[in-house]
């Protein structure tokens, strides 16, 4: 592989992980706050419980509802965690893509070079 063709293909190799980055890092940054809400929901869970208890009552109905949108979020988490891997997969394949093109444009190179010189020997 010619030299301007290894720069060529680690410039797209590059470029192409930078994006997968940034866009993993969207998920990531979703995972966290939704890990964040659960977090305060199981505190106000706590909370709903503790409240109905020292009452002598029995486990409010919102409690239910609070285990819900934990249920939710944590799906949530599963499917940006599928996206990620899915980012992280495509960029895998760009970048052997790229690689795979840099090889067959360096073999091209060379090829012409060869043919090239070959044709000068013959003029010779």
């Amino acid at each position: 592989m010619g030299f301007m063709d290894k720069v060529k293909a680690a410039a797209k190799n590059v470029d192409s992980k930078a994006g997968e980055e940034i866009d993993k890092g969207k998920y990531r940054s979703k995972i966290s706050e939704e890990k964040n809400e659960i977090d305060k929901l199981y505190k106000n869970i706590g909370i709903a419980y503790y409240d109905a208890r020292a009452q002598g009552k029995g486990i409010p109905d919102e409690i239910d509802d609070m285990c819900a949108e934990i249920d939710e979020r944590k799906s949530k988490i599963a499917e940006y965690e599928v996206r990620i891997k899915e980012i992280e997969e495509a960029g895998h394949k760009e970048r052997e893509q790229n690689r795979l093109e840099a090889e067959a444009a360096a073999k091209a190179s060379e090829e012409a070079k060869a043919a090239k010189e070959e044709s000068k020997d013959k003029k010779e």
